[in-house]
């Protein structure tokens, strides 16, 4: 088996060339080689017919001469050979030889293929006869007394076959000309696709940086540029493991060191029997055990957001009712914090979604601005309409942060820094992500008076 594609190309290549070789091969004999033949044989006949009226005259003069038959014919037939440069024989009716221009009594045998055998103006010419003649031509004549005689003529002359043989090999030639020119050119074809897998075994190796540069506009062009984009989403998404990776163990770095303290704290206590203070310490690490739990919650269900790519979004969600559910729910850490909700929903049209990861981002929004709120001022939440969709706000009193904090805050684990609320950093990357894949966008932004972040999701259609 044939494991290079160079070689492939270049097989199948040489393969239909050789099958139009053939072709054109057979339909030259086919459509040229009869026409030579026709040619010949019209041309035959026309020389035949002056070969009989020449016999006819010299038999009529010899006899007038008072030669008799057999050496009128034999004569006439010898002269004729002559002239005609072809074998010459006279037979009657029954096949009888009355005279040639060749000794003996036996006329040489012509074999006559039937495919090859013509007629024309009352000649019979066989072309391309066996034993190496070009033709053959029998007609019938008029011998003394009128009595009916055959002429048959051999040609001698061996230029006039048709060159099958030559055309034959004027077409190997082209062809193995050809061949030799299909070689660059398979090379060429061949080429870009030996640089891309040299791209992708470079990614394989680990350098995930490596790209396919190929400039071609063709099928390999575009194979090169999907090569490309699924390098970088993949050099993505590998980096952005590492990173969470990295980020997620300094997280639960943090309360499994304050669980070891705690623990050691919890020993002493027991050491000398100082109730209070042991049920402190366990106290302290369920405390740190419930948040390692909701981090590690909040960092699957980050992570259960990639491997939903692409959402199911054919459900109809009611925008709305959403929000104010999810208020609902948010209301008593909000009036622990005495930050009064405000909600100005005026967008009430669906949305095409998925209601479960919607209600995760909106309850993460509206938590973060709460525990992110200034004690007193209220959140306020608006939901309008757009041409194209609906248009979420959600508005705290927080101090308004400078433009590379508002470029990094939805950053999973990324932490503001004068942040007074304790979390895991992630509850806007889940936000910004199902965004995202409900193909929307999010935006943070200083407002007068506070802090703001703003949804955009498009109206579901129909």
């Amino acid at each position: 088996m044939i494991r290079s594609l160079y070689l492939k190309i270049l097989l199948h290549w040489c393969v239909a060339l050789a099958l139009t070789e053939a072709l054109v091969f057979v339909l030259f004999l086919f459509v040229v080689g009869e026409s030579h033949r026709q040619y010949v044989t019209r041309s035959v006949a026309q020389s035949s017919h002056v070969a009989a009226d020449f016999l006819e005259l010299s038999v009529a003069a010899a006899l007038a001469r008072g030669v008799d038959e057999a050496a009128a014919v034999q004569g006439a037939a010898r002269q004729l050979a002559l002239r005609s440069h072809a074998l010459v024989w006279v037979t009657d009716a029954a096949g009888e030889l009355l005279g040639a221009s060749f000794e003996g009594r036996r006329p040489p045998e012509v074999e006559t293929v039937a495919r090859r055998t013509g007629s024309h103006d009352g000649v019979t010419v066989t072309v391309d006869p066996a034993g190496g003649f070009p033709w053959y031509a029998v007609l019938p004549v008029t011998g003394a007394e009128h009595r009916p005689l055959r002429l048959h003529l051999l040609s001698q002359r061996h230029g006039g076959s048709f060159p099958a043989g030559g055309f034959a090999a004027g077409l190997a030639l082209i062809g193995a000309l050809v061949a030799l020119l299909a070689v660059p050119l398979t090379l060429r074809i061949t080429r870009p696709l030996k640089r891309l897998e040299e791209s992708a075994l470079r990614i394989a190796a680990g350098d995930l940086s490596a790209r396919a540069e190929l400039s071609e506009r063709d099928e390999i062009g575009r194979l090169a540029r999907a090569f490309n984009d699924m390098a970088e989403t993949v050099e993505r998404m590998v980096r952005g493991g590492r990173e969470l990776t990295a980020n997620v163990s300094h997280e639960l770095r943090s309360p499994l060191a304050r669980i070891r303290v705690a623990g050691e704290c919890l020993e002493t206590a027991v050491a000398r029997c100082d109730r209070e203070d042991a049920g402190e310490m366990l106290e302290v690490i369920r405390e740190e055990i419930e948040e390692a739990d909701r981090l590690v919650g909040e960092i699957l269900q980050y992570s259960r957001l990639d491997l939903q790519a692409p959402l199911q979004l054919g459900g109809r969600v009611d925008l709305p009712e959403l929000i104010g559910g999810v208020a609902k729910g948010v209301g008593p850490l909000a009036k622990s914090r005495g930050i009064p909700l405000r909600l100005e929903l005026h967008g009430g049209e669906t949305i095409a979604g998925n209601e479960e990861v919607l209600r995760v981002a909106v309850k993460n929004l509206l938590e973060n601005a709460v525990l992110h709120g200034t004690p007193g001022a209220e959140v306020l939440v608006e939901l309008d309409r757009e041409d194209q969709g609906v248009r979420l706000r959600i508005t705290n009193g927080h101090a308004p942060l400078d433009e590379q904090e508002l470029a990094s805050i939805f950053e999973p684990f990324y932490r503001g820094r004068d942040a007074a609320a304790q979390g895991s950093g992630l509850g806007l990357a889940i936000a910004r992500k199902v965004v995202a894949l409900h193909n929307g966008d999010i935006a943070a932004r200083n407002v007068p008076g506070g802090f703001q972040v703003r949804v955009t999701l498009p109206r579901a259609r129909g």
